[in-house]
């Protein structure tokens, strides 16, 4: 693997006049006008976690920009917000536009034909299957491990208003440019989120089976299998 360059950065909230802090990844393969990967990660991690520098790396080293932020509540952001992610749960999914904003108004120069894709897992990718997937401007969408109804949850409950805000069953349509632009993946055995959170996915959105990665083993974090969805992920993009 190539080296890899890190741009610290800033991205404001001024509704809340915080920011989010992140990091810009690239390598020697990245070209100067280059297509862009926003990274999102699972709840408690942040830009600097094993698994999302993992799949960061990868991506820079294979000729991408990559973004990835720290959340409310997560990394360097919680200086500013505290932890209490529950409280702020909504608001880290609305985020995410302003982030989309923020790479097209000061990024469009190093960005290649708009193209800008989102890849997250478990958190990351319910907020990609939510407001990723209402945001017309991301051209392709890699969900790993997403709940789809989070009424489906034991250990937290959320309130009404915070459930439709933040679960895909209230997001995701069946439109005829699903096919090439989603992306799922999901391990059966995954302890955290049950498989069957897949199957209600790629029922509402109709994706036929070449668009979902499924590994009988690999747990919550693909375990033996990152490398192989590495490479499906990034044959997906280049479609």
């Amino acid at each position: 693997m190539e080296k890899i360059s890190i741009e610290n950065i800033d991205i404001p909230i001024e509704s809340d006049e915080i920011t989010l802090k992140g990091s810009i990844y690239f390598s020697p393969n990245t070209a100067s006008v280059a297509p862009w990967i926003i990274n999102l990660a699972g709840l408690y991690d942040h830009r600097e976690s094993y698994f999302v520098k993992l799949y960061t790396e990868k991506f820079a080293d294979a000729g991408y920009y990559v973004l990835s932020y720290d959340y409310r509540a997560h990394g360097e952001t919680a200086k500013q917000t505290g932890k209490n992610w529950y409280k702020q749960i909504a608001d880290i999914f609305s985020d995410l536009h302003c982030v989309i904003d923020w790479v097209f108004k000061f990024q469009k120069e190093r960005m290649e034909n708009k193209k800008l894709s989102l890849f997250g897992r478990s958190l990351g990718g319910a907020i990609i299957l939510t407001h990723g997937f209402i945001d017309e401007r991301v051209k392709k969408l890699i969900a790993l491990c997403t709940r789809y109804d989070y009424h489906n949850i034991k250990k937290i409950s959320f309130t009404q208003d915070v459930i439709r805000k933040i679960s895909p069953v209230y997001f995701l349509e069946n439109q005829p440019s699903n096919k090439d632009r989603i992306l799922l993946a999901h391990c059966r055995d995954d302890p955290q989120i049950p498989f069957e959170n897949l199957k209600s996915i790629q029922e509402h959105l109709n994706l036929p089976d070449s668009n979902v990665v499924i590994y009988n083993t690999g747990g919550h974090s693909f375990r033996n299998h990152r490398e192989d969805l590495f490479q499906k992920s990034l044959d997906f993009l280049k479609t």
